[in-house]
Order: structure tokens, then sequence, then C-alpha cells
């Protein structure tokens, strides 16, 4: 069982199941993050805030997904 925080109440909606689903899977490993790119994309990425790959700006993180307990 996956555990989320959802992180922008606002977008939680617009997320697809498909990609809450990817996400968990990937959460049984470690955690991962859904967020929306510059570009409106929303996908699952193992990048969370404060990685050099995701400093540009362009991404709103928009929940937390993590193993659960």
């Amino acid at each position: 069982m996956t555990q989320i925080k959802v992180l922008d109440e606002a977008l939680w909606p617009t997320v697809p199941d498909e990609v809450v689903q990817e996400a968990r899977e990937a959460a049984k490993q470690e955690p991962c993050w859904i967020v929306r790119q510059g570009n409106g994309h929303v996908v699952a990425t193992e990048e969370g805030p404060g990685s050099p790959d995701v400093a540009t700006g362009d991404i709103t993180y928009i929940a937390e997904i993590g193993p659960g307990q």
C-alpha cells in the first residue's frame, strides 16, 4: 500500500489515473512525485524538490507518493 501526500489540491483532480498508477508502482521501491511540467504534461518522476534536474522552475509538484507502512 502506498501513501499519497497531495501538495497542490487545485491540480490534484487533473492528474490522470494512469499517472497515479505509474507513481504507485514506482513508489514501491523509493518515493516519487507527480508533477506538472511547464508544457502542461502531468507525469510521475523520481526527481524530488531540490534536485538539480528540476531546478529550472518550470515544474509544479502536485503530490508525493511513498511506500506504505
